[in-house]
């Protein structure tokens, strides 16, 4: 990985746990997206059925949707970059599911003397 790259990938690190980066899905399962005002970035993180390999990249889109940059690691032979990619991602995918945010609120609730939980609407579980 270059240093360019490595900076780009801390840096976008760095605006996503401050929550300044606004992620959103892509058409993939596992895929991310950050819209920029000149081009978009995505990750994606997948297991590869064929090789057995887990694998994460980075990818950057101009303004007309054109990649200009891939990068792919696998977990087996290129761990460092791997392991920065999957951080970057994890925290994409965090950031778009607002997982801390959904925690906090659960601590909330169960730190109030309310009861909690509701029951399922019967209505709504279809047998098949």
């Amino acid at each position: 990985m270059t240093d360019k790259f490595k900076d780009l990938v801390e840096r976008l690190l760095k605006k996503t746990e401050a929550k300044t980066a606004i992620w959103a899905k892509s058409s993939l399962a596992n895929e991310f997206k950050l819209v920029l005002s000149k081009g978009a970035i995505t990750t994606d993180s997948w297991h590869d059925s064929n090789t057995g390999e887990d694998l994460v990249d980075l990818r950057i889109l101009n303004e007309n949707g054109d990649i200009v940059e891939d990068i792919t690691f696998n977990k087996s032979e290129y761990p460092n970059g791997y392991g920065m990619l999957q951080q970057l991602h994890s925290a994409a995918r965090r950031s778009y599911y607002k997982v801390d945010e959904t925690i906090d609120s659960i601590f909330k609730e169960l730190d109030s003397d309310k009861t909690i939980g509701k029951r399922a609407d019967e209505s709504s579980d279809l047998p098949f």
